[in-house]
């Protein structure tokens, strides 16, 4: 009798908790769904209601006064992190992006941004700027040699000519190797993640190499 009792006791417990288990197994992945969702959401929000401050304003350009041909960096009004300093246009292919200094999350929902250890477009060095293929960069997997890509900024109007592009993986540091490279020029790398088609992060980037051919440099040290 007291096993007859005790199954009468037991059974239903262990059916509701295999029932129990066997349902939240079932609805696991419509809660991921759910949860991606609302997270979507959030950030779609928390984007709108950021306000990125900006000192871009191309009509400042006229107050410069250059000299030598160059122009002295103490006339140069330079971002904070996080700022917007300038658009990347290139015009063939209808990009056309906010210039953040700074390369977050945060920043890259608002544009391409800088990567802050290279240097500002106009002197000397590399200047490394990246941003989404699913959103600003997504024609760069279309850019050719001799194309023409436009950096302008509140202080001076940059053209630079690409040169090459490549294929690489993110931590591979030879497809960087000139940001760490002394040069009397200003070069100009943008990368965007590749597959250009593929949604989310991949290991590999598409690298596009470019060369000024117009536009001040920048005296640092005046």
């Amino acid at each position: 009798m007291n096993k007859r009792v005790l199954a009468y006791v037991y059974m239903p417990v262990l059916f509701f908790i295999s029932a129990y288990v066997i349902l939240f197994l079932l609805f696991l992945p419509f809660r991921e769904t759910v949860d991606l969702f609302v997270s979507a959401i959030s950030i779609t929000e928390k984007a709108e209601n950021t306000k990125v401050s900006s000192i871009f304003d191309e009509a400042k350009q006229k107050n410069i006064t250059s000299v030598k041909n160059k122009i002295p960096s103490s006339q140069i009004e330079y971002p904070s992190l996080g700022a917007e300093y300038g658009v990347v246009n290139i015009d063939k292919y209808n990009v056309q992006a906010r210039l953040i200094y700074g390369d977050s999350q945060e920043d890259l929902r608002e544009g391409v941004g800088q990567f802050n250890g290279s240097v500002f477009p106009g002197e000397e060095g590399t200047t490394l700027i990246g941003g989404h293929n699913t959103a600003d960069l997504a024609a760069l997997g279309g850019v050719e040699s001799d194309d023409t890509i436009t950096i302008k900024t509140s202080y001076e109007t940059y053209q630079y000519k690409v040169t090459h592009k490549k294929v690489a993986r993110f931590d591979d540091k030879s497809a960087i190797e000139t940001l760490y490279k002394k040069s009397d020029n200003n070069q100009l790398i943008l990368y965007t993640c590749y597959p250009i088609d593929m949604i989310g992060l991949t290991d590999n980037r598409l690298f596009v190499y470019a060369e000024r051919i117009s536009g001040k440099m920048i005296d640092q040290n005046q």
